[in-house]
């Protein structure tokens, strides 16, 4: 704020003296990481060392360094400071540093910086730092393990990390010449060339820069309303690069990933329901449930065939043409609906939609902003995000004890599924914020998920090959019963039904196998260790 606006003291009349009424701006940004270990001499604690994570950002331009720091703790005296000091000033590579890191970053922005920059990646410092503590705190616990010469996997295991993740981490701090543990000889690297670290670095810096590209990259100093943009502009966007190959029609990927993109959108819109004007929302809603039904209606069809024709190369030759019938039903109905699907995406109703949205997201925040409550709740992410969590938590637990056997309903365990469907969308919107430990919890809600997945696509096949039988044709909007003339002859569809029928049946028994990975203690402490680090 301005120091207008300051409270009263001599700081604001300082400052306002000096600015002569002009704004301020800011002049750099320094940020610390601090990783602090107890020194003891037997039962005594005499000290404190700490390895500060030191960067400095100024001008477009950002250094980082290391410090080793110490200071007397507990029945420390002079005699254990110098007896420590002298330890330290015996390491190679350290050096002493009479600077407090605010002089060394004021003589670095006077000096116009002395080329120790940060790759484009880690701009700007102060953002980037914020969602990674935790990653710090692992790679430094890595690296201190190796500098107490264990190996790769011991350093890994020990920070919890892969031990391809420790060598990316050794590979960059010798490209990068930032060390904080000596020569690049140090203890623990001795089985792996330098050659080959570089080049798995590499590697790993782009699989990294590929998986940034999955997420919208929410802080969690983000309010709700600037997360909830940055959610819907990332997934607005790949539904609209995904656009002209779903109208294409040669690769079945393109419109599932556009019809996943909408999908995310509006579990979206409900993630972030209280913090968005809803009357400025609705008609984005309505067009994001009418372009998911346009779209879904091709894909459905699309995993249909795929799975059935997956049944059919099970066959031998002879019974390759079971379900010739069915599919020519099938692809009778797909040709339909995409001649539908082109015409929508061509169409003003579509345009329109796509036009008004953008003007949303690109429009003030204001104008999305829900009107703030008389109360005051909270507003950033670090403060909503762990009730959000918990709250899609206990949708899923409310299954508990509900899903018996073959006798529980088929519909609740789709809903279930789109419980579980729930979670995983929140965790992965806000993985960026919650840090590395989100990613187990997401793959086992998928896992869950895609159990429960097969099981829905089992009861919609179902579905779809007893109209096949019944009626001759994909699906039948009326109940009637057909006359003795309109019988179906397909022995092989209903062979291919049995299948089907079988297969849910073992889904529903195998269900308790996997339902203790997210009902189990395990799950719970984990989504509680990721929350408590936000």
């Amino acid at each position: 704020m301005p120091p207008a606006e300051w409270p009263e003291g001599e700081l604001r009349e300082r400052v306002q003296g000096i600015a002569q009424g002009a704004p301020l701006e800011p002049f750099l940004f320094l940020e610390q990481e601090r990783l602090a270990r107890r020194v003891g001499d037997g039962a005594r604690e005499v000290a404190e060392l700490s390895l500060d994570d030191v960067t400095v950002a100024a001008g477009g331009r950002a250094r980082r360094w290391f410090e080793a720091e110490l200071e007397l703790r507990g029945e420390g005296d002079d005699d254990d400071l110098e007896r420590l000091a002298a330890a330290l000033r015996a390491e190679p590579g350290l050096t002493p540093e009479s600077r407090a890191k605010f002089t060394r970053a004021l003589e670095m922005v006077e000096a116009g910086g002395d080329g120790s920059l940060l790759p484009p990646a880690e701009r700007p410092v102060h953002e980037a730092h914020a969602g990674a503590a935790d990653a710090r705190a692992r790679r430094a616990t890595a690296l201190l393990a190796l500098d107490e010469g264990l190996k790769q996997s011991e350093a890994a295991t020990r920070a919890g990390l892969s031990s391809r993740r420790v060598r990316y981490w050794l590979a960059r701090y010798r490209v990068e010449g930032i060390g904080i543990y000596g020569p690049p000889e140090a203890p623990g690297v001795s089985d792996v060339s330098a050659e080959s670290l570089i080049a798995e670095a590499v590697d790993i810096l782009a699989e990294d820069d590929d998986d940034k590209k999955k997420r919208p990259g929410i802080l969690p100093a983000d309010t709700m309303t600037e997360a909830a943009v940055k959610t819907l502009r990332f997934h607005l966007a790949r539904m609209l690069e995904h656009e002209d190959g779903t109208a294409l029609g040669e690769d079945p990927e393109e419109l599932h990933v556009m019809r996943v993109s909408t999908r995310r959108m509006r579990m979206a819109l409900r993630v972030f329901e209280e913090y968005l004007d809803q009357q400025a929302m609705r008609p984005v809603l309505k067009g994001l449930r009418r372009t998911g039904r346009v779209l879904g209606a091709v894909r459905d069809l699309d995993v249909f065939q795929q799975k059935t024709q997956h049944y059919l190369d099970t066959l031998p030759p002879e019974r390759a043409g079971d379900l010739d019938g069915l599919l020519a039903a099938c692809r009778a109905e797909r040709e339909r609906q995409r001649e539908h699907l082109v015409d929508y995406l061509a169409g003003a109703h579509y345009r329109a939609f796509v036009e008004r949205f953008e003007e949303l997201l690109d429009g003030p925040l204001e104008s999305l902003s829900a009107r703030p409550p008389a109360d005051p709740r909270p507003q950033r992410v670090s403060q909503v995000l762990p009730g959000a969590l918990y709250k899609d938590m206990a949708v899923v637990w409310a299954f508990e004890g509900q899903l018996g056997g073959l006798e529980t309903p088929l519909p609740r365990f789709h809903a279930l599924r789109k419980g579980c469907k729930g979670l995983r969308y929140t965790l992965e919107f806000f993985e960026d914020a919650l840090g590395p430990g989100a990613r187990p919890l997401i793959k086992t809600v998928k896992g869950l998920q895609d159990h429960l997945g097969d099981l829905q696509d089992a009861v919609v096949t179902s579905g779809v090959l007893r109209d096949y039988l019944t009626w001759g044709t994909w699906r039948h909007g009326g109940h009637d019963l057909p006359g003795p003339i309109e019988v179906i002859v397909s022995p092989g569809a209903a062979r291919y039904l049995a299948v089907r029928q079988d297969e849910m049946e073992r889904l529903i028994l195998t269900f308790p196998e996997v339902w203790p990975t997210i009902a189990g203690s395990g799950f719970s402490r984990a989504l509680a260790t990721v929350i408590a680090e936000i």
